[in-house]
């Protein structure tokens, strides 16, 4: 049961009868995000000992909202608590929700509770992991967290990914990202442009003009042509269907129908038709590719860019960029690294405010 207010748990409490005692809040996830899952002990009779019954879920999406560029704000806690203040006020009972900040399933049930420890950091109850790669006395998003401090204290590169853009009269369009501009399927084809034209800049941007991309276009098209004249329709049987998405393609006035999970050779050709179409959607509009490359940047850098453009919509005070990083940078580091941005022409100042420019929305 999906539950969305605090009436519909009172219903099911008192439907339940005996006295409630505790209810629980727990979270828990699948492939497609985190929710979380209310429970209510009841006690029958003074004699009888607790009994638990699951109410449902709470859950407002998948976890998309973590690819977004917003900052999570988990409203499935949020009325998880209102839920659970309602319901404290009402049968006196005790609301039991060991991690109300961030998502964790590591989290003792109720009746579980005497097996955990204190996380050393933020103190919510967890079960000790058994994994011999992880520490015992941290949850683990704390470990997450002191792993990514670490590698903003000391400036570990953060150079990969590469941006390409679809580009005309001061409007960058984001046409597809990859970790490393060899994934590109038109890489092959324009490497030896890209690596002329990269500077040694901190964000280099290279453009390939409307002569290169139509040279481009007739390459693709005739290298794909062999893919084509060896194309088989796959044959999937219908119970696997599920298992192996078909992605229905137009090249040429023909349909082809290509499985994109497990065949290579139908994903080479998915592919191409990609870069066919965007080559022909800009030379139609009249736009250049733009590939954005980073050169020196490190996790400081880039977190903090994040930070201004994403948690503080594109503008922040030095002294919010500075409390932001209190406990990991002092007051001087923070400042070297605005000034390194700006001259990089990453960010502009206006008295005490840092703002994001257009550049480092390239990156980020």
């Amino acid at each position: 049961m999906s539950i969305t207010s605090y009436e519909q748990v009172e219903q099911q409490i008192n439907t339940l009868g005996g006295k409630p005692t505790v209810l629980e809040a727990l979270w828990d996830g699948d492939t497609q995000g985190w929710y979380l899952c209310l429970s209510v002990y009841i006690k029958k009779n003074i004699l009888g000992g607790e009994t638990s019954h699951y109410l449902g879920t709470v859950t407002f999406g998948g976890d998309i909202r973590l690819f977004t560029g917003e900052v999570p704000s988990w409203p499935e806690a949020a009325l998880a608590k209102e839920i659970g203040k309602r319901a404290e006020e009402k049968y006196g009972l005790t609301f039991y929700f060991p991690s109300p900040d961030d998502p964790d399933d590591d989290c003792p049930r109720w009746t579980e509770r005497h097996l955990a420890i204190s996380c050393a950091d933020c103190n919510k109850l967890i079960i000790p992991t058994t994994s011999e790669y992880l520490p015992k006395d941290i949850c683990y998003h704390c470990h997450l967290e002191r792993e990514w401090n670490e590698k903003i204290k000391t400036e570990k590169p953060c150079d990969d990914g590469v941006t390409f853009f679809l580009y005309k009269e001061g409007i960058y369009q984001n046409n597809g990202y990859c970790s490393y501009f060899d994934s590109f399927t038109v890489a092959p084809y324009i490497k030896d442009i890209v690596e002329s034209r990269k500077s040694n800049e901190l964000v280099s941007l290279v453009e390939i003009t409307t002569d290169e991309i139509r040279d481009l276009y007739i390459k693709l098209r005739k290298d794909v042509k062999p893919l084509l004249d060896n194309y088989k329709k796959p044959e999937i049987d219908p119970k696997m269907s599920k298992f192996k998405p078909i992605d229905k393609k137009a090249y040429d006035g023909t349909i082809y129908e290509l499985e994109m999970k497990f065949n290579d050779e139908h994903r080479k050709i998915s592919n191409f038709m990609y870069s066919i179409e965007t080559a022909e959607k800009a030379l139609n509009e009249e736009k250049i590719f733009v590939f954005s490359f980073k050169n020196g940047m490190t996790y400081r850098d880039d977190t903090m860019l994040r930070f201004i453009n994403y948690v503080s919509k594109g503008s922040a005070s030095v002294e919010a960029i500075c409390k932001r990083y209190e406990k990991i940078l002092n007051e001087q580091e923070v400042m070297d690294t605005i000034e390194k941005l700006k001259r990089a022409g990453c960010l502009k100042t206006d008295g005490t405010m840092i703002t994001l420019t257009d550049l480092a929305k390239r990156i980020i």
